[in-house]
């Protein structure tokens, strides 16, 4: 037997294995049938131009050669930072996020790259999928292919290993650092690019999947963060958005269903994570919502991840105004992050639309209109790539259920 798989662990019977997908299946349409989007408000004419230039700022200003999108822009230029306006910055922070690397501005250009690329891909297959745009379909799959090639570069360190791009595809081999943000969303976009997958790229998906949860399950799910902490399932919350879906599609990817038989020990993380006061954050909620909406559509039957979508958008929403204006966590002034769970507004619909979460996003995405919204307080002086990739995530999702054709 594989050295990873125990023998006190069984697979389940065909039989069961078979009831269990036959129900999986019945619950997954009657979650997302068309009585879940009754009722729910237009999307105001003002969204609709903010759309066009939320669009047209990240093909013109984000997206780069091979189709990652930046993280990081100066607000005053939209363009990289350059080294000479890092010097603004405390030099301490950067130390902390980039350590001692030789090229800060190329770190902070690409922090959020592959979170930023992912969700851009999801809004345009969403837009795709609305629309009919053949323009946005290749869009998605240009975004699709950057990730790939920088999954490609990693397995120059190990199969498995999503870096951190700093600096690009060019230079992503030799980046020292990953997250698990990033993966969250890196593999909810792959997973969405599947039906439309070539033979090749099937097959590039379905190994990253395998080769990623065969890279944490040797890691006993831990990873280093910069040089400050490990990062486990139970001491950060939100890695759950990523170790959970992880061993489902890795599970139906490869065909093994001994991958399943990890989950057990996320059972005591997932339930302290449902009351844990911290996850209010706003980037965590996304995080854990796609991330639990990608496990239940790879056949993920718990009833703690439906659980842990309705306390994740209670938490965060209880840090928005009546006008839509989002505090992240729970902070003034006002943060554009608040896109980051407008992006996700349309899965908690699918699960738990008792919940109201369309007009709230509708809300948020109202008060952030201009790329100047967008402005992230941790790094004075940017635009946010995430929280314009959220933007128009949660604008296309919205747009798609409305439809009747949302598949992500």
């Amino acid at each position: 037997m594989d050295w990873k798989h125990s023998d006190s662990h069984q697979v389940n019977s065909n039989r069961r294995e078979f009831l269990q997908l036959a129900a999986a299946a019945i619950i997954a349409s009657q979650l997302r049938s068309p009585a879940h989007c009754a009722e729910m408000p237009t999307i105001p004419p003002e969204l609709d131009a903010a759309e066009q230039r939320f669009q047209e700022f990240v093909m013109q200003r984000l997206m780069d050669s091979d189709g990652l999108c930046r993280s990081f822009v100066h607000a005053e230029t939209l363009a990289p930072w350059t080294a000479e306006q890092l010097k603004t910055l405390r030099e301490s922070d950067l130390n902390d996020w980039f350590q001692n690397a030789p090229d800060k501005s190329a770190c902070l250009a690409y922090e959020n790259a592959i979170m930023a690329t992912s969700e851009f891909a999801i809004s345009q297959l969403a837009r795709q999928q609305t629309t009919g745009s053949q323009q946005a379909n290749n869009i998605a799959h240009r975004c699709i292919q950057g990730v790939l090639a920088v999954i490609r570069e990693g397995r120059h360190y190990m199969p498995g290993y999503l870096p951190k791009p700093f600096g690009g595809v060019v230079r992503a081999r030799d980046s020292h650092e990953l997250s698990v943000d990033q993966y969250t969303k890196a593999i909810a976009a792959l997973q969405a690019w599947k039906p439309r997958a070539s033979p090749a790229e099937l097959e590039a998906i379905n190994g990253f999947f395998v080769d990623a949860a065969d890279f944490f399950i040797a890691r006993r799910f831990r990873h280093a963060y910069r040089h400050r902490t490990i990062v486990t399932a139970g001491s950060h919350h939100h890695a759950l958005g990523l170790f959970v879906p992880l061993l489902y599609v890795a599970a139906e990817a490869s065909g093994d269903k001994q991958y399943l038989t990890y989950l057990d020990q996320f059972r005591q993380p997932i339930e302290a994570a449902l009351t844990d006061p911290v996850l209010a954050n706003f980037n965590m909620t996304s995080l854990l919502i796609e991330g639990m909406n990608t496990a239940i559509a790879a056949g993920a039957e718990d009833p703690q991840l439906p659980k842990l979508i309705a306390a994740s958008w209670t938490r965060a929403t209880a840090n928005v105004d009546e006008a839509g204006n989002a505090f992240n966590n729970g902070r003034s002034p006002a943060s554009g992050q608040g896109a980051r769970i407008a992006g996700v507004a349309t899965l908690v619909q699918q699960f738990h639309p008792e919940l109201k979460p369309i007009p709230t996003a509708l809300k948020i995405l109202g008060r952030l209109t201009q790329v100047s919204d967008m402005a992230h307080q941790r790094v004075e002086g940017s635009i946010s790539s995430t929280a314009v990739t959220s933007w128009l995530l949660g604008y296309w999702r919205i747009r798609a259920l409305q439809s009747g054709t949302s598949r992500n």
